[in-house]
């Protein structure tokens, strides 16, 4: 995926040229050319290179329905084209028409004055092929018998270029096939990062980049069609519109990307401020659609730099290789023509985009290693502190007692000794388990411990289901229970009291263990030991940062609290 988007970008790069160069010695716009004068009404003598229109209008009027108007304009031709050299002419116009150079049809568009009856036929832009015998030097006059009926409140202009036929047929599918590589980049990235998102859904910035690089490659998809697929008038304005929301969504999502990576904690009032910025931009600019993509790019552009300049005083990874790539687009839109540069612009944002969460993907991963290698260490420090000499001397000790002085008592404690090692070794590699086996490895220690210490101890639960629905990592219930045995003394009746209480709803699972006993140095402060760490590394093993655990002193002893949400 790497390999793709980077070999798509500088392919990008080396399509970025200027327009074609036309052969100013060849053609040569009439000093009055630039005005298209306007009548409406039907007559052929208007088609005609001489006539007298002194007396039309500069201003586009359009009659109701599919009436027929006229335009005309006046080009001049410094010399006659080669006679091997084919001279094409493109019109960009609204409506459906017929092309006159001096006086002989050379096109159509349509039905002009039938468009109610008909089907939508023609496109927005066509070329048309002029005969070299029309091509004489001087000025001549292309008029355009027209009807438009639908968007008559779009009253656009007549753009004419003239230029060799081959050129104005493949120019712009040649800058096509790049950017189209480009949008298939952005389709792949889409796709794959989508799947992954779907496999692990607490990767929300996996869903933001993908849903960015699928409006990327809609927008890249209908800014280019036009040029392969022809596009009726009256659909043009809807394509525009869809353009303009699509601009409008990676404006606000791009930034939105960027924040949530590098933490920006005025995200909230920010990007509301910021909408609202961003809506009143697209309703303002609404029938301009040029300004509206370029303000909202803009916008996007400089709101992005401010959250990575921020980013960079927070001395944040990899902020400044994304702002050196936000300042190398800002480069290329302005090198470049607007049709490519916003493309290549967007296109170096996406890998930005892409390069910040390949490095939060690499920081979760190694995170995550090392927390299952300290969940690891932690789990054979556990067991070993279970077997360690003290441990077994100390209990080894009372075994001997108790057998010389009730040898039955005796048996008993080898059985829960025994019971207690074989839970043990059956949750040592599991990841989670039930919250009933959790006790039952709880009560299988306190019958050890009952017989070395000689203190009675009470085991309460509540909330317990008969399910396996509650399941918790193992021995985290066993270490607190340890904890407690030995940083608490008897009460005054010679015992001590556990009780485990299991909430759980939709939104989360609690497990409150409550000891009720004397604790020892109540004032000091107690660090994390052995027994803490293992606990909150097998909780992030299992729920990421999903949880919050505390522990407290009470008047009636010590409350441990976990919650781990849903």
């Amino acid at each position: 995926m790497n390999k793709i988007l980077y070999i798509s970008f500088i392919l990008l790069l080396v399509s970025c040229k200027n327009e074609i160069k036309r052969d100013k010695a060849f053609l040569k716009i009439h000093e009055n050319s630039s005005k298209t004068l306007y009548k409406t009404g039907d007559n052929s003598s208007w088609a005609l290179k001489d006539f007298n229109d002194s007396n039309w209008s500069i201003k586009k009027t359009i009659p109701e329905g599919d009436s027929i108007f006229w335009a005309r304009k006046i080009l001049k031709t410094v010399k006659a084209p080669d006679s091997l050299q084919k001279t094409g002419l493109n019109i960009h116009t609204f409506g459906a028409y017929e092309v006159f150079w001096d006086g002989v049809l050379i096109g159509r568009n349509g039905q002009p004055g039938n468009e109610f009856n008909n089907k939508k036929t023609g496109g927005t832009t066509e070329t048309f092929l002029i005969p070299n015998n029309l091509l004489n030097a001087g000025n001549h006059t292309i008029a355009l018998r027209m009807s438009q009926l639908y968007e008559k409140e779009s009253p656009r202009g007549i753009y004419i270029s003239v230029y060799n036929y081959k050129e104005l047929i493949t120019n712009k599918l040649k800058d096509t096939i790049y950017i189209n590589i480009l949008a298939g980049a952005f389709l792949l990235a889409t796709i794959y990062y989508f799947f992954l998102y779907i496999n692990d859904r607490k990767q929300y910035t996996m869903l933001l980049f993908s849903l960015s690089s699928f409006l990327f490659f809609l927008l890249i998809i209908l800014e280019y069609i036009k040029f392969y697929i022809p596009i009726h008038y009256s659909d043009f304005i809807l394509r525009l519109k869809a353009i303009g929301i699509l601009t409008l969504l990676i404006s606000f999502l791009v930034p939105y990307y960027f924040a949530v990576q590098f933490s920006f904690v005025y995200r909230k009032w920010f990007f509301l401020a910021y909408a609202i910025f961003q809506i009143w931009i697209y309703n303002f600019y609404s029938h301009s659609f040029d300004y509206t993509a370029l303000y909202l790019a803009q916008m996007m552009w400089l709101s992005s730099t401010l959250i990575i300049c921020y980013a960079i005083y927070k001395k944040q990874k990899a902020a400044i290789v994304v702002l050196i790539g936000l300042l190398l687009s800002f480069t290329v839109y302005k090198i470049s023509i607007y049709d490519v540069s916003l493309f290549v612009s967007f296109g170096i944002i996406s890998l930005c985009m892409f390069y910040l969460l390949s490095v939060k993907l690499k920081e979760q991963r190694l995170a995550f290693e090392h927390s299952i290698a300290e969940s690891t260490r932690l789990k054979y420090e556990l067991l070993k502190k279970k077997i360690q000499p003290h441990f077994l001397m100390n209990t080894l000790t009372s075994l001997i007692d108790w057998v010389e002085e009730a040898p039955d008592k005796g048996v008993e404690f080898i059985e829960a000794l025994a019971d207690e090692f074989d839970l043990l070794n059956q949750v040592e590699n599991e990841t989670l388990i039930p919250i009933s086996q959790e006790i039952k490895l709880c009560k299988s220690h306190l019958n050890i411990m009952k017989y070395r210490k000689e203190i009675d101890y009470v085991w309460e639960d509540e909330g317990v289901l008969n399910d396996d629905s509650q399941k918790i990592p193992p021995a985290v219930i066993h270490t607190l229970l340890e904890n407690s045995i030995t940083h608490c003394l008897p009460l005054k009746n010679n015992s001590i009291r556990f009780k485990l209480v299991v909430k759980t709803n939709e939104q989360q699972q609690s497990y409150t263990f409550i000891t009720f006993a004397k604790v020892r140095n109540l004032q000091k402060e107690r660090a994390d030991g052995t027994g803490f760490k293992y606990i909150k590394a097998r909780l992030t093993e299992s729920y990421k940062n999903r949880w919050h655990f505390s522990s407290e002193s009470t008047k009636d002893g010590w409350k441990n609290v976990i919650t781990i949400l849903n």
